[in-house]
C-alpha cells in the first residue's frame, strides 16, 4: 500500500512523469504555444497537480533555470525556486508557510473553477545571496482535449514595491526635516531686530514654507495616483480659497514682475470640497499661468456661479499653440523640458476623481487662455 504524501496545505500528490511529458511534448506542437511565447507576460499552464506543462519563455527568464525543460513538472513555487518548496518532501505548497502564499491560493482557487488574482512574496537562492521576489499573480481554469487545466502568470512587482517603500520613507524623512528647518527659521526670524536681518529672515521662511508645499504637493499626488487620498468635504467661500491661492504665490519668484488679481466680477459663492486639495488643483493652475506669462502682465483669477456648479477659473494672455493644446492633461508632457509634465495632469486628477469636479480650458487668440474647474454646488457625500 502506498502511503499518502503527508502535507500541511495543498495535496503532495503528483502527475506520472511519463503522462505529463507525453502531455507536455504534444502541446508544444500546438499553436497556440508559439502564441504564448510571445506573450512579455511570464505565463505557465499547470494541471490539477499543480505541475508546469507548459511555460513561455518570459515565465523561464523569471525563474534563471539554466533550460526551459527543466521547468516541466515543477510546482510554480519550485520553478521559481522558493526556500520554503524544499523543506518537505511534497515540495510547492504543502508546507505551513503555503497557507499564506498568495500563489498556492490563488491556484486551489483555480483549481475550484475560479479566477483568482493575489500578491505573492517569494524568498529564493541566489548565487550571490537570497533574492526577494514580489509577484502578482493571476489564476484561470480552462480545459484542453477534456483535462481540466490551469494559467498561471506572474507579473514581477518588486520595482513598485520598492519605490512604494522609499517614497513613503522619504515623504516622511523629508517632511520631518523641512518642517524642522520650517520651525527653526521662524524662532530665529522672532529673534531678530536688525531690518536686513529681518527681510532675508523673512525670504527665508517663505522659500522653506515653499518646498513643504511642494513636498506636500507631490505626496498627494503619489497618494492620489496609488487611489490612496482621502479628502474631507466642507464649506468653503470661492473667493476666500482664490485670495489664499494669490497670497501664496504672490512672493513666489515665478511672479516676479508679474500681477496676480482677482477679477472685479467674480462672485463669491460657498460650496463644498477639501480646501487642501482644491487649494493645490488652483496653485497648479496658477503656476501654469505665471510660467506661460512674461513681465508686466496679469493673471486673473475669479469664481462664477453658472446653473448649479460653481466655476473657478486662471486667465492669463498667452494662447497654447495647436500641438501643446492637443496633448494638455496628459501626464509627463511638458512644454518646460524634462522631468516635467505634471502640472495639468494633477489638475484632471485631484479635481475630477476625488473631489467630483470637471476641469476644462479654452485657448484663443484675442481671448488668451483660461483654465476652469466646476463644482456642484449642492451638497457633497463622500
Amino acid at each position: 500500500m502506498i502511503m499518502p504524501i503527508p502535507t500541511e496545505f495543498a495535496p503532495a500528490e503528483r502527475e506520472d512523469s511519463i503522462v505529463l511529458l507525453s502531455f507536455a511534448n504534444e502541446f508544444r506542437t500546438n499553436p497556440l504555444a508559439a502564441i504564448l511565447d510571445m506573450v512579455p507576460i511570464p505565463l505557465i499552464i499547470i494541471n490539477e497537480y499543480r505541475q508546469a506543462l507548459f511555460c513561455n519563455n518570459a515565465f523561464y527568464e523569471l525563474t534563471k533555470r539554466a533550460t526551459p525543460q527543466e521547468i516541466l513538472g515543477l510546482r510554480p513555487g519550485e520553478a521559481l525556486g522558493c526556500i520554503h518548496s524544499e523543506l518537505t518532501d511534497g515540495g510547492c505548497g504543502t508546507t505551513r508557510f503555503c497557507r499564506y502564499c498568495g500563489a498556492a491560493i490563488a491556484i486551489l482557487k483555480s483549481l475550484q473553477g475560479k479566477n483568482d488574482t493575489q500578491e505573492c512574496r517569494v524568498m529564493r537562492h541566489s548565487t550571490e545571496n537570497d533574492e526577494a521576489l514580489d509577484l502578482h499573480v493571476f489564476t484561470s481554469p480552462f480545459e484542453y482535449q477534456g483535462l481540466k487545466l490551469n494559467m498561471f502568470t506572474a507579473i514581477d512587482i518588486s520595482h513598485e514595491k520598492r519605490r512604494h517603500n522609499l517614497e513613503r520613507l522619504f515623504f516622511h524623512d523629508i517632511l520631518n526635516l523641512a518642517t524642522g528647518v520650517k520651525y527653526a527659521t521662524q524662532v530665529a526670524c522672532h529673534k531678530a531686530e536688525d531690518p536686513k536681518m529681518l527681510e532675508q529672515c523673512d525670504k527665508i521662511s517663505r522659500s522653506v514654507m515653499q518646498i513643504v508645499d511642494e513636498i506636500q504637493a507631490q505626496k498627494r499626488l503619489a497618494q492620489a495616483e496609488k487611489g490612496e487620498l482621502r479628502v474631507s468635504l466642507k464649506k468653503v467661500s470661492s473667493h476666500e480659497i482664490l485670495n489664499q491661492a494669490i497670497e501664496n504665490y504672490s512672493s513666489h519668484k515665478l511672479s516676479s514682475g508679474k500681477n496676480i488679481v482677482l477679477s472685479e466680477g467674480s462672485n463669491d459663492v460657498e460650496f463644498s470640497t477639501d480646501r487642501v486639495v482644491l487649494g493645490r488643483v488652483l496653485g497648479n493652475m496658477l503656476k501654469n499661468a505665471l510660467e506661460a506669462s512674461d513681465e508686466n502682465f496679469t493673471i486673473t483669477l475669479g469664481s462664477n456661479v453658472e446653473g448649479d456648479f460653481v466655476s473657478l477659473w486662471v486667465h492669463n494672455d498667452f494662447v497654447m499653440p495647436e500641438r501643446v493644446k492637443r496633448q494638455i492633461f496628459k501626464r509627463s508632457f511638458t512644454t518646460k523640458g524634462e522631468g516635467r509634465g505634471l502640472g495639468t495632469y494633477s489638475i484632471k486628477l485631484l479635481a475630477e476623481q476625488f473631489l467630483g469636479g470637471l476641469v476644462s480650458f479654452k485657448s484663443e487668440k484675442n481671448v488668451g487662455t483660461v483654465f476652469c474647474v466646476k463644482f456642484p454646488l449642492h451638497e457633497l457625500s463622500r
